[in-house]
């Protein structure tokens, strides 16, 4: 019994002690439950307060109803073409008309398939969406994976940063549910379609259209509809025009998501994609002025801030004339790659060897469209980039930029074994030893060298362009060489084309407009004219006027400096006839020594004077005997709207490239403080019609029988002077017909030598007559205009004196005309010493033409908004790379 009774308390007293576990433990869990529940109340009491003042604090949307997007810079041409686009953020805003509904139904697939429906599980914000990226992003312990609908993107792109955090991530929800509220379905779509970034600089689907394929959405494929809508997930990455195998990839994967919601059939599905990609960089190609539309971004933005310039939707009218544009363009583009091919002259110039070697698996890329990253962003001019595929000794396969594969023969690359011989045959080039596979080179449109024929003058000798594809693909290099060309109607002072530089994607520099060089022989004219004008010599006290026909004696001259040396001119043959000259015919033939003896005839001091009647400054003008060579520093610009004088009839006109800037409200903003805007008086009186048409027709000379003859068969009545500095440093051609003027500048940035035969003539000229092809192709050929001033005599060309039976005719101004009998020695005859004044300025000892030391610091791609300071040389140094004094 008592085993019994113990064990029976034994038994109770566990059940005791199990009693008092359990109680216990009840009491852990309630405690627990009560803490849970505690922290469930405080946290959700937390929480909403969270969201509450989330929500709160949230931005009114009702905005967006009337909202309206930062709207670019539009730049239009003289005939109101678009030439640019421009501004931090490219867009075409559409209105929901013009959006087609295709292209919805593929936004819709791509990024929110549910966004029609009204399910809360799924609109406006995917709840499994947001757990499936949550798992995902818990996988890789990184925000990966995106779960944003169309009204969380709208959210995020109006209002929010991009960067991933659970309060960002709150606010997108609240917002989105905001949104929601306040929009429709299609609403909320149209905004989305209008602030969706496409890569590219393309913000909105009517951006990307013209960006990828250059037309408006509504005349977009449905495989091109499908691309676009497969961008905003990795606008980079699904880039078709760097990455086309993913975005084929990616446009193939929305096509299946649009026949899986019933968009399109199986069989659209099936042709869209087999489509190939037809994805090209549209953009740059809509601004054939990219050096104009620069100088005025850059004044815009000196006026009226950069926020104004490129967000509220100014629009500037030019006077830019596309067909003149694009012909100044293709002109010092080929004229430059000619110079660095050896087609341009009697110098042979050397092929430096592809851009670059790409190995297979960098070939395969290119094969598929992506561009060689060895290459710049864009196509320089008028190059293209080609891939060959294989050489052998007289042919090469080229795949031109991944698309077409053309073959290049001799002609195509004969230029790399130098200048043809005497027979005017070219030595046979082996193409297997000139390139390999894989090597990355340019190519462009053929274009004719034009070499003389045996025994042909050089001077007639000018390259040809056939119709492009007509004759093929030619080998070619980026010139190292630069250039300018400056087109200008004659009377009112407009600007048709303005091409600064080779091309504008690689040296933002605007040579046209900011580069000082010297002209060498096309200052010419100048001190010719202060010599003709008889009535202007007569007004100082000087009766020493001359004539066109006046003799003048090409000996040798020296001239005694202040500082005891001389200053001996020679001629650019180094050589003298020894004969008197007639003055047209000094300028004709661009014979130096006549000229000093001309200026040193007038004086320096007055030819200076008179030569600012031109528009150049006396800073630039120094007061030395090789002034008349060329020895001042001036721009394209400048030149061109000098010899603009001489073509129309003696006014001084302002250059302008701005008609009118329009406000988005259609307010017209005043030009203010604005150098190449319109103004009135456009011109002021400058020299005598007489005087200006006696130029005229000395400078016809020049293209008649004298350096400029290569111009002749253009068939005309044209006018216009070579220039050529000391060791061909500078080439120049300046020149005009009835309507146009063009000048056109050929040299290096560092100022080097280009060559022993370089030329204004070789250099220079033929650029030019290949712009004025397009400039006087819709004009008929009328002669220039005679003024009443301008008297016709008859005169004996030997003696340059008035002949009353037979002779010469030849103009002159009325009351100033020729002698009745010869001098007994023409004008500063054989062995003539000439000594300056003592108070004179010491010329270079270079003398003719020589340039400064350092022309200018190339500053290539610095950004557009961010000019650089001073670029230039000689005597005045360079302008500013943006809005500086331009005469």
């Amino acid at each position: 019994m008592i085993h019994a009774q113990v064990e029976a308390e034994g038994q109770g007293g566990m059940r005791r002690d199990q009693n008092r576990g359990t109680r216990e433990e009840g009491r852990f869990w309630r405690i627990t439950g009560q803490v849970v529940l505690l922290v469930v109340v405080v946290g959700g009491l937390g929480v909403g307060s969270w969201l509450t003042y989330l929500w709160q604090t949230l931005p009114s949307v009702a905005e967006l109803k009337h909202w309206k997007p930062a709207t670019p810079l539009r730049i239009y041409a003289a005939n109101g073409q678009l030439l640019s686009v421009d501004g931090p953020r490219l867009r075409d805003t559409l209105q929901s008309q013009q959006i087609p509904e295709q292209l919805r139904n593929a936004f819709v697939s791509a990024e929110n398939g549910h966004f029609w429906s009204n399910n809360p599980l799924y609109y406006p914000v995917s709840f499994p969406g947001i757990l499936r990226a949550a798992w995902i992003d818990l996988i890789h312990f990184a925000p990966v994976q995106g779960a944003s609908t169309i009204p969380e993107q709208v959210a995020r792109n109006f209002y929010l940063s991009p960067k991933k955090t659970i309060t960002r991530k709150v606010r997108e929800i609240l917002l989105a549910y905001k949104l929601a509220r306040h929009f429709s379905h299609r609403d909320i779509l149209d905004l989305y379609l209008n602030k969706i970034y496409l890569g590219n600089g393309a913000y909105g689907v009517g951006a990307a259209a013209q960006i990828y394929y250059g037309k408006p959405v509504d005349e977009l494929t449905l495989p091109q509809m499908a691309m676009l809508a497969g961008l905003p997930a990795a606008p980079e990455y699904f880039n078709p025009l760097a990455n086309p195998k993913d975005a084929r990839s990616r446009r193939n994967y929305v096509i299946g998501r649009m026949l899986a919601h019933g968009y399109i059939t199986a069989q659209q599905a099936r042709e869209a994609e087999a489509a190939p990609l037809s994805a090209q960089y549209h953009n740059e190609g809509r601004n054939i002025a990219r050096y104009a539309t620069q100088w005025i971004e850059r004044w815009l933005v000196s006026q009226y801030g950069a926020d104004m310039t490129y967000r509220s939707g100014l629009q500037v009218y030019t006077t830019i004339v596309p067909r003149l544009q694009t012909a100044a363009n293709e002109s010092v583009a080929i004229g430059l790659e000619n110079y660095s091919m050896g087609l341009d002259s009697l110098d042979p110039k050397h092929y430096r060897g592809p851009v670059g070697h790409l190995d297979k698996a960098q070939i395969e890329q290119a094969l598929n469209g992506v561009r060689p990253k060895l290459l710049p962003p864009q196509d320089p001019a008028n190059l293209r980039w080609g891939l060959v595929l294989s050489a052998d000794h007289a042919h090469a396969q080229v795949s031109l930029e991944g698309q077409e594969t053309v073959t290049l023969g001799q002609r195509a690359v004969a230029w790399t074994a130098g200048t043809p011989g005497s027979n005017g045959e070219q030595h046979p080039v082996d193409m297997g030893r000139l390139l390999k596979r894989g090597d990355v080179v340019w190519l462009r449109h053929y274009v004719d060298p034009g070499w003389p024929a045996n025994g042909e003058d050089w001077r007639t000798a000018v390259w040809k362009t056939p119709a492009p594809g007509a004759a093929g693909w030619q080998l070619t290099q980026i010139p190292k060489v630069q250039g300018a060309l400056v087109g200008m109607d004659n009377a009112t002072g407009a600007i048709v084309s303005l091409a600064g530089g080779f091309s504008y994607s690689l040296s933002h520099f605007d040579r046209a407009l900011y580069a000082y060089r010297q002209p060498g022989s096309s200052f010419k004219p100048f001190v010719y004219a202060a010599a003709l004008d008889g009535p202007e010599l007569l007004a100082h006290g000087k009766s020493n006027y001359l004539t066109p026909v006046s003799l003048i004696a090409d000996t040798p001259l020296k001239i005694k400096l202040p500082n005891g040396t001389y200053y001996k001119p020679t001629n650019y043959e180094k050589t003298f006839s020894n004969t008197p000259i007639p003055l047209w015919k000094d300028l004709a033939d661009s014979i130096n020594v006549p000229s000093v003896r001309i200026l040193m005839h007038v004086g320096i001091p007055y030819a200076i004077d008179y030569a600012k009647q031109f528009g150049f400054k006396k800073s630039q003008l120094p007061p030395v005997p090789s002034l008349v060579l060329g020895a001042a520093d001036v721009t394209p610009l400048q030149m061109t709207r000098a010899y603009a004088v001489f073509s129309n009839g003696g006014f001084l006109v302002k250059p302008y490239l701005i008609t009118k800037v329009v406000k988005a409200d259609g307010d017209t903003l005043p030009l203010k403080n604005c150098a190449l805007c319109v103004t009135q008086p456009p011109a002021k009186p400058a020299i005598t019609p007489g005087v200006a048409y006696l130029m005229t027709r000395m400078l016809q000379r020049v293209i008649q029988d004298g350096t400029g003859i290569a111009a002749k068969p253009l068939g005309h009545f044209l006018a216009g002077k070579t220039g050529t500095t000391n060791d061909e440093k500078n080439a120049w051609f300046v020149g005009y017909g009835r309507h146009y003027i063009a000048s056109t500048w050929v040299g290096f940035d560092n100022n080097q030598p280009m060559g022993h035969w370089a030329a204004g003539a070789r250099e220079a000229l033929p650029i030019w007559i290949h712009y004025m092809k397009t400039a006087l192709a819709d004009e008929g050929s009328y002669p220039f205009f005679r003024p009443q001033d301008i008297t016709q005599a008859s005169i004996n060309p030997k003696t340059g004196t008035l002949e009353s039976d037979g002779g010469e005719t030849f103009d002159f101004l009325s009351g100033f005309l020729p002698p009745a009998s010869a001098p007994e020695i023409p004008l500063f005859g054989p062995g003539t010493s000439i000594e300056m004044p003592a108070n004179a300025t010491t010329p270079s000892a270079s003398g003719n033409g020589n340039g400064g030391n350092s022309f200018l610091q190339q500053f290539g791609n610095s950004p557009l908004h961010n000019p650089p300071g001073n670029n230039g040389n000689g005597a005045n140094g360079g302008q500013n790379g943006g809005n500086g004094p331009l005469f």
